[in-house]
């Protein structure tokens, strides 16, 4: 899907953040990305391939008397993550990250890029399956008060003419998420998944103040407040899950659809 650019110079930075952070294809594990004031993108991954010494195997063929000689080599393939600016080479994307906050806070952002969670429209029934998958697999009981999946009834319905009598929302897992860039605990109480690039909160971490719910671009905001327990809570896309988001898995109208980070084009 193609999307006209516009001078982020006559954007609020809440709205650049939202739409100049557009990352498109990559299967590297773990990408990341430098993304400017400008919007200028700079991947900071590198694929190194190593050769290690040659091992020698004996093997003898059926043929009588002959026996033959043959040398295998070995590879193997590491990532390493490059400074956009200095140069400096890091073994994991956190210590790039650390390094990053320590010597060039506030030159650009290190982005990395993610999966999200698509709702076809036309396709749900708004039977509310997902939400209660979402509450039993986090939270082992089914409400909409502990769901990451925000629901909101349509106060306009009058019908099934192309209209559903209720809206779920989901976390678009933004590319540069101001959520993360806010949580005065970031990498501690809200961080990022490598693996998936989902955004997540780590719940014994979070304080419950609520700036990554105030952050977010989003409206609503796709962040949830337990002021209960002063926490905050979020999809995850739930990581970690073989099968995927429990949602996705539940939705037998195939209303919901798991795009990878691979897959992702904005």
């Amino acid at each position: 899907m193609s999307e006209e650019k516009t001078n982020p110079k006559t954007l609020s930075r809440r709205e650049f953040l939202r739409n100049a952070g557009i990352v498109v294809g990559t299967t590297t594990v773990g990408s990341a990305f430098f993304l400017t004031a400008c919007g200028e993108e700079k991947e900071i991954t590198k694929t190194v391939t190593t050769t290690a010494p040659g091992t020698t195997n004996t093997v003898t063929t059926t043929a009588p008397g002959t026996t033959g000689t043959v040398t295998a080599t070995q590879t193997a393939t590491e990532t390493s993550y490059l400074c956009p600016l200095c140069e400096a080479q890091f073994t994991s994307l956190t210590a790039l990250k650390t390094h990053f906050e320590q010597y060039h806070r506030g030159e650009g952002q290190i982005v990395i890029k993610s999966g999200y969670i698509e709702w076809d429209e036309t396709k749900c029934v708004s039977c509310g399956r997902c939400m209660q998958a979402c509450s039993t697999y986090h939270e082992g009981a089914t409400s909409p008060k502990i769901t990451a999946i925000k629901w909101f009834e349509n106060k306009f319905f009058d019908g099934w003419d192309g209209e559903v009598p209720a809206y779920p929302f989901f976390c678009a897992q933004c590319t540069s998420p101001e959520c993360y860039h806010a949580c005065p605990l970031k990498d501690q109480a809200l961080c990022i998944d490598e693996a998936t690039g989902a955004r997540y909160i780590v719940k014994e971490k979070c304080t419950g103040c609520g700036i990554c719910e105030m952050a977010c671009p989003l409206t609503p905001s796709r962040i949830n407040m337990d002021t209960a327990n002063r926490m905050a809570y979020k999809c995850d896309l739930c990581m970690g899950r073989p099968e995927g988001p429990t949602c996705v898995w539940v939705c037998d109208r195939q209303a919901l659809k798991y795009v990878t980070k691979e897959e992702r084009v904005l």
